[in-house]
């Protein structure tokens, strides 16, 4: 019969070791706040890499250039407070219903 609580020792960026409960969800990266900050394109191209999009895919589904999907990633990461393609894209998984359903702070005046 397998434990449902495993642990597992890691050693921290100190060298320290704590307990890490495998059955725990880890943390999602960025800050949820950041949401509200994100205009309406930057919430659409930040869908579609949450889709696993390319940046040519998301250039094409949105007529942009892909330097300004770069462009649009680089803002969306600074003010979701990630610092990878991949955590801006498990972001976008994990929040996609207040990424679709809530209305950006500039339309809502």
């Amino acid at each position: 019969m397998i434990n449902s609580k495993l642990t597992a020792g890691i050693a921290g960026p100190t060298g320290a070791t704590g307990t890490l409960c495998l059955d725990e969800r880890p943390p999602v990266p960025g800050d949820p706040l950041g949401i509200h900050d994100l205009t309406p394109r930057e919430r659409q191209v930040l869908l579609l890499l949450g889709q696993a999009a390319t940046n040519r895919e998301i250039s094409h589904s949105l007529g942009i250039a892909e330097r300004t999907v770069k462009s649009h990633l680089t803002s969306v990461m600074g003010k979701l407070d990630v610092t990878t393609r991949t955590e801006a894209a498990i972001f976008s998984y994990v929040h996609h219903a207040a990424l679709v359903h809530e209305e950006p702070d500039a339309a809502a005046s």
